[in-house]
Order: C-alpha cells, then structure tokens, then sequence
C-alpha cells in the first residue's frame, strides 16, 4: 500500500474491486464520517477519532481517497514499531465499539441508529489496513469490508443499492378481508325491496292514501327505484374492484 503525508494529497486510494464499503439502511457508513469522527472524539479522544480517516467517495471510478483530518494535524507523534502500533490501534478500536454498544442500547433510537453506524464504522478487512500515520495509528478502508468474506451483513454499494444477503423476518400471509356473507351485506337490497313493497300495496292501506291520489300510486316506487339504480351500480363496482385486488 502507497503511502503519503502531503497536505492536500490523499494518504492513498482504495478500490471498490478489493474492499467493499458496508452500509446501514440503505446508506453509506462513509458518507457520515463527520458525525462518527465528533462521536469518538467526545465520547472516546481525539487519538480515537483519529482512526477515522476523512473519506472521499468518487463514484465513477468506484475508489475512495483517504485524508488525513485537517484537525489532527497540529501534534505529532513518534514512529513506534508495527506490533506496539497494532497494540495502540486494537485499544483505540475496542474503546470505540463499547461506546458503539452503549449507543446500541440507549433508549433513544437516534443514539441507537448512531451506534449501529459507529459499530459498522469500526470494521476493516484486515490488520493490513492500519497505518502509522505522523499523528497515530489510522484506519485505511474503515467501515469496509473484504470481497473475499463471507456477506454476513448488509453491504451496499458506492451507488447505495443494497447488495450481498441479508437477514429478513419471513412474515405470514396478510389476511385478505373476509367477506360478510350474512343479511348485513344485502340490506340496501332487502331495503329497497321492503320500501317498494309497501309504496306498492299503500293504495290498498284503507284511509291512509285518499282515493283520488290512489291512481298515482306507482310513481312513487318508481322514482326510489331509479334513485336505487345508481346506488346498486356504485356498489356492485366496489365489489367487483375489490375482488380483482384479492386475486
């Protein structure tokens, strides 16, 4: 691994061919490097932050290029050998994943999703992706994983589409809406029928209707009948369309 310490130059670039980035919802863990880089530095230190290289995704080459933060670079540290380097950034990491758990657990679901991202973040491919860097060790490739591992999380890619398998609850069947076989589901029918049988056999009512309006009789059923009509219509639609988004 190309590395370099120049101001305004990327530490190195990794490719999407040999680290594949991990996401959380659908989102990059790398796109809230500012967020994750406050939450170790407040909730850990600054040398913890420091892991956290500052990301710049280029989606159409499929790299990323690594920074160092520009607030790291005003205290330097002494080059150490690999394994006391290995031994520093191992502690820097486990102290950031229990505070990642504690956020997991917080009854707050903000913190909660915050510490998802965090332990996500604090994922790497291998050990050969530590560095020393003049101001501590650092993390190349943080929130990636291999593309030789095994997919055991979500993993998404630098265009955000989900990727790899992932865990799912198999949910039952949704219950389709039964439907009300009894008299309750014909009574605008029955209610109907029942009011035109009686305007029909009113004439016959002695002294309810006076016999000169007797010869009128039908003109009342009739209309309720083509009031009805269009209800019926409107009805047996709904039942028509609702059976075709049961099938």
């Amino acid at each position: 691994m190309n590395l370099q310490f120049i101001p305004g130059k990327p530490v190195t670039t990794t490719n999407f061919n040999s680290v594949q980035p991990l996401g959380v919802g659908g989102q990059l863990v790398l796109e809230q490097w500012e967020v994750l880089s406050q939450i170790l530095k407040h909730g850990v230190s600054p040398q913890c932050a420091g892991l956290l290289l500052e990301p710049v995704i280029d989606r159409q080459r499929g790299e990323v290029d690594w920074y160092l933060p520009s607030d790291l670079q005003s205290a330097t540290t002494p080059s150490v050998p690999r394994d006391v380097l290995l031994q520093n950034a191992h502690s820097l990491i486990a102290q950031g994943k229990q505070l990642a758990q504690t956020m997991a657990q917080s009854s707050d679901v903000v913190q909660r999703q915050k510490g998802a991202l965090l332990e996500q973040a604090l994922s790497y491919p291998t050990d050969d992706y530590i560095i020393e860097t003049p101001y501590g060790p650092a993390l190349v490739a943080w929130g990636h994983q291999s593309n030789e591992a095994e997919n055991t999380g979500g993993v998404v890619s630098a265009k955000g589409a989900q990727q790899g398998n992932r865990s799912m609850s198999i949910l039952p069947a949704p219950m389709l809406p039964t439907k009300n076989q009894g008299i309750g589901s014909y009574w605008p029918w029955l209610l109907g029928l029942l009011l035109l049988l009686l305007l029909a056999f009113l004439p016959w009512w002695e002294g309810l209707i006076p016999v000169q309006y007797c010869r009128y009789y039908w003109i009342g059923p009739l209309i309720l009948l083509l009031l009805l009509l269009p209800l019926i219509g409107i009805a047996a639609r709904k039942r028509s369309l609702s059976a075709r988004g049961n099938i």
